[in-house]
C-alpha cells in the first residue's frame, strides 16, 4: 500500500510538472514577439532594489530578483537582467508629469547642496522679486478702488475664480474627468449659479435704484430667489444623470468638494461686496490692516525671526509675529485717522455706477467725526514739538470713534487672521503641494494671498451686524426705488402728502 501512495504522489507529481511545464512553454511563444519590450520593462526598478537584499529594507524583494533562487518572476517567464541606475532628478520629474490626483505633489530633490553664498544670493533674488509683485499688486489695487464700487467688485470676482480654479484643480483626476461627459464644466456651471444667487441678492437693490432700462436686467432681477434655485437643481439633476457606475465614489466626492469650495470661496466674496457698498472704507482698511500685517510680519521674521511659531509653517516666527502685530496697530491708527476725510471712502453707495472715478459727497456718520477727547502725555508733546506743525501734539486731541473700531479690526489683523494662512499652509501639506499656484512670482497662487482675506472679510461683516450699521435704514435711493411700485393714484396721494409736510412749520 505504501508502494502505491508513493507511485500516486511522483505520478502527481509529474503530472504538475508537465503542466507547469507546457504552461511555461505556451506562455514562452505568445510572449516571443514582445521579449525585449519585457525585458525594457525592467528598466523601472530601480537600483536600490537590488540593493534591498544586501541593505536588510525590502530583502525579499532584493533576493527573489537579483540573489536567491528564481524569484517571483520567473514563475511567468520574465527574466530580469542588469537593472541602470535611474537618475534620481528624472525620475521625480516623470513622476511629477505622470502624477494624476496631485500634479503639483513632486518636486525634484537638488542632487547638489548649495554653498553659503550661493544661498544668500538665490534669498536675495526672492525677497527682491516678492518685494516688486507686492507693490506693483498695492499700486494696482488703489487703481482699482479708485475707479469705484463696480470695478472693485469685479476685481473680487476675477479672485474668486482664480481661487475656485485652484482649489477645484487640487483633487482633479484629469483621466477620470475624459471619461464623465460635462463634469468639469458641470462644476462651473454651480460656481456661475452661485454667484448669480449672491451677488443678485446683494446688488438687486442697487440696480433698482438706477432704474435699468433693459430687458435682460429686468428678466435676471424679477423672481431671482426661485430662478436662482431652479438652475441649482437642472445642475443637480443635471449631475444625478451623469454618474457614471466606475466612477461613483470620484464623482460624489468631487460634488462636494465644489460645494464646500464654493461656500468658503463664494460666502467671503459676498461679505466683501456687502462691506464695500456701506462705504468703501470697511472694505479698503481691513485688507490694507492684512497686507500691512503680512508684509511686515514676513520683514521681521526674515531678518530677526530665531523662535518657530507654529509647526504647520516652519518659517513663521514669534519674531515676525509680534512685529506684524505691533507695526498693525500702529498703522490702524494712522490710516483710520487718514482715509475718513476722503467722502469717497465714507459715503455709502446706493446707485450702481459703471462711470469710474466717480465723486461723493455725503453727511459724514458720527462715528467720522472728532468727538473724543484724549489727553496726551507730557513726553509725546515735547517729542513732537520741533516736528512740523500739522503733526504736533497738543494736551488734548480729539479722537473719531471710528478710530476705536479700526483697534479692533488690527487686533484681528494681525493676532487671528494669521491663522487663516496657518490653515492653508496644513491644507497645502496635507495635499503635498508647496503653492496653490504660481500666478504670482514671488508670491505662489491666488488662494496663497487671499487666505487671511477670507476670515477677515466675514469678521467685518460680522462686526458691522454685530455692533452698528452704518448704512441708514432709510435713503432716498431705496425710497425711489419702492415708489416705482406704486400706482398712479397711490403716487398722486404721496405727492400730496409730502407737499403737505413740507408746507408745515
Amino acid at each position: 500500500m505504501s508502494g502505491v501512495r508513493h507511485r500516486a504522489k511522483a505520478g502527481s507529481s509529474s503530472g504538475k510538472a508537465a503542466s507547469a511545464e507546457d504552461g511555461e512553454r505556451a506562455y514562452t511563444n505568445q510572449t516571443s514577439e514582445t521579449e525585449t519590450e519585457t525585458e525594457n520593462e525592467s528598466d523601472f526598478v530601480d537600483d536600490s532594489t537590488r540593493k534591498g537584499g544586501q541593505s536588510g529594507k525590502g530583502g525579499d524583494a532584493g533576493r527573489g530578483l537579483h540573489e536567491k533562487g528564481p524569484g517571483p518572476f520567473a514563475k511567468i517567464g520574465i527574466k530580469i537582467k542588469n537593472v541602470p541606475k535611474i537618475d534620481e532628478k528624472e525620475n521625480f520629474s516623470n513622476l511629477q508629469t505622470t502624477s494624476k490626483w496631485f500634479p503639483n505633489a513632486y518636486k525634484a530633490p537638488d542632487i547638489q547642496e548649495e554653498s553659503a553664498d550661493e544661498l544668500a544670493i538665490r534669498k536675495r533674488q526672492e525677497f527682491w522679486t516678492r518685494t516688486r509683485w507686492t507693490f506693483a499688486m498695492f499700486l494696482s489695487f488703489m487703481f482699482i478702488i479708485a475707479s469705484g464700487q463696480f470695478y472693485v467688485a469685479a476685481l473680487v470676482v476675477c479672485i474668486k475664480v482664480g481661487m475656485f480654479y485652484e482649489i477645484l484643480g487640487l483633487k482633479r483626476n484629469k483621466e477620470k474627468d475624459k471619461r464623465i461627459p460635462w463634469f468639469r464644466t458641470l462644476n462651473w456651471y454651480f460656481f456661475a449659479t452661485t454667484i448669480y444667487f449672491i451677488y443678485g441678492r446683494i446688488l438687486q437693490h442697487h440696480i433698482e435704484v438706477v432704474h435699468f432700462e433693459s430687458k435682460l436686467i429686468g428678466w435676471l432681477t424679477d423672481h431671482h430667489t426661485f430662478k436662482s434655485f431652479a438652475l441649482w437643481c437642472f445642475g443637480f439633476v443635471t449631475f444625478i444623470l451623469s454618474l457614471e457606475k466606475s466612477t461613483y465614489k470620484y464623482q460624489f466626492t468631487q460634488f462636494g468638494w465644489t460645494h464646500i469650495t464654493l461656500l468658503m470661496v463664494v460666502v467671503s466674496a459676498s461679505c466683501m461686496i456687502k462691506n464695500m457698498f456701506e462705504g468703501m472704507v470697511w472694505f479698503f482698511i481691513p485688507v490694507c490692516l492684512v497686507i500691512w500685517n503680512d508684509v511686515y510680519a514676513y520683514i521681521f521674521g526674515r531678518f530677526w525671526g530665531k523662535t518657530p511659531l507654529i509647526k504647520l509653517s516652519p518659517k513663521k516666527t514669534w519674531e515676525g509675529f509680534m512685529g506684524g502685530f505691533i507695526t498693525t496697530i500702529v498703522f490702524g491708527l494712522w490710516v483710520s485717522y487718514l482715509i475718513p476725510q476722503f467722502d469717497e471712502m465714507i459715503c455709502a453707495q446706493d446707485e450702481l455706477t459703471i462711470q469710474p472715478f466717480v465723486r461723493f459727497n455725503c453727511e459724514p456718520h458720527a462715528i467720522f467725526k472728532a468727538t473724543i477727547p484724549l489727553n496726551v502725555p507730557k513726553w509725546a508733546q515735547k517729542a513732537t514739538a520741533d516736528m512740523p506743525e500739522m503733526v504736533q501734539l497738543g494736551p488734548k486731541v480729539m479722537m473719531m470713534p471710528f478710530m476705536l473700531h479700526t483697534i479692533n479690526l488690527s487686533l484681528f489683523a494681525s493676532l487671528i487672521a494669521p491663522f487663516g494662512g496657518f490653515f492653508a499652509s496644513g491644507f497645502k501639506r496635507a495635499f503635498r503641494i508647496k503653492d496653490f499656484g504660481d500666478l504670482i512670482p514671488g508670491h505662489g497662487g491666488i488662494t496663497d494671498r487671499m487666505d487671511c482675506q477670507i476670515i477677515m472679510s466675514v469678521f467685518v461683516a460680522v462686526y458691522r451686524a454685530t455692533f452698528f450699521k452704518i448704512a441708514q435704514d432709510i435713503s432716498v435711493g431705496k425710497i425711489l426705488s419702492q415708489v416705482d411700485q406704486l400706482s398712479d393714484m397711490e403716487k398722486q396721494e404721496l405727492l400730496s402728502r409730502l407737499q403737505a409736510a413740507m408746507l408745515q412749520p
